[in-house]
């Protein structure tokens, strides 16, 4: 084999593989990790078959490549592990602000179309008080009309907007919470 004899390599991994093949299996306890395995200590013994130790010891150099190749293994199991549990961590957090984002959207979607249903002037005192933050004196400065007024339009607001999300139960059933804590419905 260390002249580069084909035939010799394939007697010594006919007489050496099987054994190899169940030693590593106990070790690494999955069948096609012991497969690779094997395949790669064959694969190195060819390729380092002029190595002085080979022809001194080749069964102690095979099962030290072997015991070496496990280590390899379970070294690379605990990095995948914890570069597994890194990208979980992280798409976990990236996936919590897509989440928030798609539910701000929907949550927007569906506060517009409940919108619709309310007349111009209420829409535009719930837009100013609920929305842009504004105190019913401040509305009822911008829009000419009295603070008292501005809480008309938004009881009545409040009540149209609720009786839709009731109506509609199907996509609304979470928004309620949603929006009675964002929104403040009474």
């Amino acid at each position: 084999m260390q002249e580069g004899d084909e035939q010799a390599f394939t007697v010594l991994y006919g007489h050496y593989g099987p054994r190899l093949y169940v030693n590593i299996l106990r070790m690494v306890k999955d069948q096609v990790q012991a497969e690779e395995i094997v395949q790669e200590l064959f694969t190195r013994i060819w390729q380092q078959r002029r190595h002085k130790a080979i022809a001194e010891n080749f069964q102690g150099y095979i099962y030290r490549i072997g015991q070496n190749l496990v280590y390899d293994f379970y070294r690379s199991l605990k990095r995948d592990a914890q570069l597994l549990e890194k990208f979980r961590v992280f798409a976990q957090q990236h996936y919590e602000h897509i989440e928030e984002a798609l539910q701000d959207k929907q949550h927007h979607i569906f506060l517009q179309q409940a919108m619709k249903q309310l007349s111009p002037q209420q829409r535009r005192v719930y837009e100013l008080v609920k929305i842009n933050g504004h105190t019913y004196k401040q509305a009822a400065e911008i829009l000419g009309i009295s603070p008292l007024t501005v809480k008309e339009y938004l009881v009545a607001t409040n009540k149209l907007i609720r009786n839709y999300i009731l109506a509609n139960t199907d996509a609304a059933a979470i928004l309620i919470v949603s929006w009675s804590l964002y929104f403040g419905l009474h």
